[in-house]
C-alpha cells in the first residue's frame, strides 16, 4: 500500500522553486550539489573560525598577562625597597640624633652623618628622585634634587596630601601627584586643567626611639618620574597600550603616558577580574588585571585588540585560503557529476527539439527507437511528449478556425457603426434653434458637447494625440461641468505660450479631472478651484490641483502599483478603474519610468503626470 503524499516540502527545496526558468537542468543539478555542500562548508568554516578565534584570544590574553606580571615584579621590588629604606632611615641612630637635636631647639644640628647615610641610599637607586626630612614646623634636610617646591616646609604645607598626612595614624602612606598644591589638585580633579606630571611619593611620620610617642617630624621619598615611565616603555605589547596602577578602590595611582587614553574603560567599571576582551566605543580591547600583593594594589593593562592580532590575521588568511581550495575542488567535482547525471536528459531535450524543426544531426533514428522502448522515466517523458504534440496540432487547427470567425464578426460590427456626421449635424441644428430662441446658455452647452464629440470621435489608430487637441477637449468638457457646478467650480489653465507641438497618450486628462470634481471639489460645501498646469522641458509635466483633500494616499499608491512582469499586479482593483487604466496605459506605451503620482498638502490634492516629450504621434 502506497503512502499518501501530503504535498509538503522541506524549506530547502523552495530555493529551487525561485530559480529562473532559463537555468538548464545541468545547472540545476550542479546547484543542488552546491546547496548540499554549502551548509557543510559553512559549518566547517564557522567551527574553525570560532576555534581559531578562541585560541587567538587566549594567546593574546596570556601574552599580555605575562607582560603585566613582568611589570608587577619590577614595581613590587621597587615599592618594597622604598618602604624598607624608609623604615631603616626613621630608625637610624644618626638620623634620630639629628632630628632629636632639632626638636630640642638646636637651630643648626650637625647633619654630616645624616647626609652621608641618606645620599648613600639615593646614589645606588635610580628610581629615587629625592628625599626630604622635616621637623614639625620646618625642613631639616633634603637631597640635592629636592627643589624648593618640595623642600620648603611652607610649600609642603600647601600640598593637597599634607592634611591627610597630619590626620593619619598609620606607619606610612603613598601619595600620587605629590608635587601638586591643594588648589591645583582640585582643579585637575574637576577637569578644569589637563593632568599634571604624576610624581609618586612615600611619606612616614618619624617618632623618637626613646619613647616611640614623641613625633620628631616627617620623611618624604619622591620616586623618579622618568624611571617609572621607562618601566612602562619596556612593555613590548601594542603601540598605544595603557598601563595603570590602582588602589583597592580602583583609583589610579600612576599610569604611563600613551598616545591614546583608554581610562574611560576604568571609569565605566568594565575591567574584568583577570583577563578578557571587552568592547568599548565600538572597538575591542584586551584588558588584563593582576593583584600586586602590595597594599591591596593592582595593575591593569589595556591594549586595542587590532594592535596585537597580527598573527590572527595571518591565521585567518590561511584559513580562508584553505576554504577557497576546498570550494574549488568541490566546484570541479560537482560540475563533473552534474554533467554525467544530466547527459540523458540533455539528449532527450535535443530529440524533442527535432519536432519543432531544429535540425540536430547528432541524433539519429536509432536514438528515437531507443527512447520508445525505454521503460524508465526517460521513455515515459518521450511518449508523453509525442501525445502532447498530437494534441497541440489539433488545438492549433481549432484556434485558427475560431480566429477567422472572430475577424468576420468584427468586420460586421464596424460596418454597422453610425456615421458620426449625422450626430454633428443634429447637434448643429439644435444649436441654431437655441440661438433663434435666444437660449444662449443652451447654445453654449450644445457647442461644447459638439466639440467634445468631434474631438473624441476623430478617426486615429495611434494611441497618441496632439497636446493642443487634448487641451481643447478638456476645455470643452469643463464648459459642460461649469453649467453643472455653477459658482462652486472655478478652473484655470496655466499653459506654455505657444503650446508646443508634441504628442501625449489619448484621453488621459478627462478621467483624472472627473475624479477631481467628483471626489474633491464636489465634496466641498462651497466648491473649490481646479488648476491644470502644463510645462515641457526634458519631460512633459501635467499637474492637476484641486481644493479637495479627501483622498486616501495609501489606497491610491496601491492602485497605481503596476509591473507587467509581476502577475500579482496585473488584475484591476474594484475601485479606481479609470486611474488604474490611465497609469497602466502610460507605462505600457511610454515606459515604466512614467505615469501618475498623487500627493496631498494641507489644502489641496495634487496629481502629477510625467510623460516623455514626443514630437510624433506614430
Amino acid at each position: 500500500m502506497k503512502k499518501a503524499h501530503n504535498g509538503k516540502q522541506f524549506p530547502f527545496f523552495h530555493i529551487f522553486n525561485k530559480l529562473s526558468d532559463s537555468i538548464s537542468f545541468t545547472q540545476r543539478l550542479f546547484l543542488s550539489f552546491i546547496f548540499i555542500a554549502v551548509p557543510v562548508m559553512a559549518a566547517l568554516f564557522i567551527g574553525s573560525f570560532l576555534f581559531l578565534q578562541s585560541s587567538i584570544h587566549q594567546s593574546i590574553e596570556q601574552t599580555q598577562a605575562i607582560e603585566v606580571q613582568k611589570l608587577n615584579t619590577q614595581l613590587l621590588a621597587m615599592f618594597n625597597d622604598v618602604e624598607n629604606i624608609s623604615r631603616e632611615m626613621v630608625y637610624n641612630s644618626d638620623i634620630q640624633k639629628f632630628m632629636q637635636d632639632a626638636a630640642a631647639g638646636d637651630p643648626y644640628p650637625e647633619d654630616h652623618s645624616t647626609a652621608y647615610y641618606v645620599n648613600a641610599f639615593v646614589a645606588n637607586r635610580d628610581y629615587i628622585n629625592s628625599m626630604v626630612l622635616t621637623g614639625m614646623d620646618h625642613t631639616l634636610f633634603s637631597t640635592e634634587l629636592a627643589y624648593t617646591d618640595v623642600s620648603s616646609f611652607q610649600n609642603i604645607q600647601d600640598k593637597w596630601w599634607f592634611p591627610s598626612l597630619q590626620k593619619s595614624d598609620i606607619s606610612y602612606q603613598w601619595f600620587p601627584y605629590a608635587f601638586l598644591s591643594a588648589k591645583t589638585y582640585q582643579s585637575q580633579e574637576n577637569k578644569e586643567i589637563p593632568n599634571q606630571i604624576n610624581t609618586l611619593m612615600l611619606t612616614r611620620p618619624v617618632f623618637s626611639t626613646a619613647d616611640y610617642q614623641t613625633q620628631l617630624g616627617y620623611l618624604m621619598i619622591y620616586l623618579d618620574d622618568e624611571y617609572i615611565q621607562n618601566l612602562w616603555h619596556q612593555i613590548s605589547f601594542g603601540n598605544s597600550t595603557n598601563a595603570f596602577l590602582m588602589d583597592a578602590d580602583n583609583n589610579v595611582i600612576i599610569s604611563n603616558v600613551s598616545m591614546k587614553d583608554y581610562s574611560g574603560i576604568l571609569d565605566e567599571h568594565l575591567v574584568p577580574e583577570k583577563s578578557g576582551i571587552i568592547s568599548w566605543k565600538k572597538e575591542q580591547y584586551v584588558v588584563t588585571s593582576s593583584n600586586l600583593n602590595h597594599n591591596r594594589w593592582k595593575s591593569c593593562m589595556i591594549t586595542p585588540y587590532k594592535e596585537v592580532n597580527h598573527n590572527a590575521s595571518v591565521l585567518m588568511s590561511e584559513l580562508v585560503l584553505m576554504i577557497a581550495v576546498i570550494i574549488l575542488i568541490l566546484f570541479l567535482v560537482s560540475r563533473y557529476s552534474a554533467n554525467n547525471m544530466a547527459r540523458p536528459i540533455i539528449s532527450l531535450s535535443r530529440l524533442m527539439d527535432t519536432y519543432h524543426g531544429f535540425d540536430d544531426k547528432t541524433i539519429d533514428t536509432r536514438q528515437i527507437s531507443a527512447y520508445k522502448i525505454r521503460t524508465d522515466e526517460i521513455g515515459q517523458m518521450y511518449r508523453s511528449y509525442e501525445q502532447l504534440e498530437d494534441r497541440l496540432n489539433t488545438l492549433i487547427q481549432e484556434n485558427y478556425v475560431k480566429n477567422i470567425e472572430k475577424k468576420d464578426a468584427e468586420l460586421a460590427l464596424l460596418q454597422s457603426q453610425i456615421n458620426p456626421h449625422f450626430l454633428y449635424n443634429t447637434l448643429d441644428s439644435i444649436n441654431w434653434i437655441a440661438l433663434t430662441n435666444g437660449q444662449d446658455e443652451i447654445s453654449e452647452m450644445i457647442t461644447a458637447l459638439s466639440d467634445t464629440f468631434r474631438l473624441s470621435l476623430m478617426k486615429n489608430n495611434s494611441p497618441f494625440t496632439e497636446l493642443n487637441q487634448e487641451i481643447r477637449y478638456i476645455q470643452s468638457y469643463l464648459v459642460l461641468q461649469k453649467f453643472r457646478y455653477e459658482d462652486r467650480l472655478t478652473y484655470h489653465f496655466d499653459l506654455p505660450e505657444p503650446i508646443p507641438h508634441i504628442f501625449i497618450p489619448r484621453f488621459i486628462l478627462q478621467p483624472i479631472i472627473e475624479n477631481a470634481l467628483k471626489h474633491g471639489i464636489g465634496q466641498l460645501e462651497h466648491g473649490g478651484r481646479l488648476k491644470i498646469s502644463i510645462s515641457v522641458d526634458d519631460f512633459t509635466h501635467i499637474i492637476i490641483r484641486n481644493d479637495g483633500t479627501n483622498i486616501n494616499l495609501e489606497k491610491m499608491q496601491r492602485l497605481l502599483a503596476f509591473d507587467p512582469n509581476d502577475p500579482t499586479l496585473l488584475n484591476f482593483e474594484n475601485e479606481g478603474y479609470g486611474v488604474q487604466n490611465i497609469n497602466r496605459r502610460i507605462k505600457l506605451i511610454c515606459g515604466a519610468n512614467y505615469g501618475l503620482t498623487y500627493k496631498r498638502t494641507d489644502s489641496q490634492t495634487i496629481c502629477t503626470i510625467l510623460l516623455p516629450v514626443r514630437t510624433s504621434g506614430v
